[in-house]
């Protein structure tokens, strides 16, 4: 990640993940596949919006940033658990689901908020190298770490310039969640 720009480019991501007996291994490639790239949004760049009177101000795709194209893992790995630690077949005959499976979405969606930790790591060197802190501290980063969050929280001299204070009795348009 370019910290000063806030481009973002996910070069690599591998999910090992444990799927019980798969029913058909091509849907569930493509939900955890999905589910990362839905939970990296979720984390990065999905931004609700709120007015005043507490109308939701970010409806569609218009005004709600979601994943695209170049947001996907440039080399995305996946793989499921079939063999235990000493490579012997694993079975899931103890579980009491359909053929022996499990859900597959849920668990990919939250490893995407490990591309919001990658960040926060890239912004605290940042904050290191522009002598925010010594150990980079003393930032809060919320979710989502949007372009605009990354950016202020570098802490470097155009960050400090563009960072806006408001005036007693000034309120912002929107209200935001995190």
């Amino acid at each position: 990640m370019m910290v000063c720009s806030s481009t973002l480019e996910l070069v690599c991501a591998n999910i090992y993940q444990d799927v019980g007996q798969s029913i058909n291994p091509a849907i569930d490639y493509g939900q955890i596949e999905g589910a990362f790239v839905q939970g990296q949004g979720l984390f990065t760049i999905e931004e609700t919006l709120w007015t005043r009177s507490g109308e939701l101000a970010t409806r569609g795709p218009g005004t709600y940033k979601i994943p695209g194209f170049s947001d996907i893992p440039q080399q995305f790995n996946v793989s499921m658990l079939r063999h235990d630690a000493r490579g012997q077949p694993l079975t899931w005959k103890h579980l009491r689901t359909i053929q022996s499976s499990k859900g597959v979405g849920e668990p990919p969606l939250f490893l995407g908020s490990t591309v919001f930790f990658a960040l926060r790591e890239a912004v605290r060197s940042a904050r290191i190298m522009n002598r925010c802190s010594e150990k980079g501290s003393g930032f809060t980063l919320d979710s989502p770490a949007t372009a605009e969050r990354l950016r202020m929280a570098v802490g470097d001299r155009l960050s400090k310039q563009a960072q806006v204070t408001a005036k007693e009795g000034e309120t912002g348009f929107f209200v935001s969640v995190a």
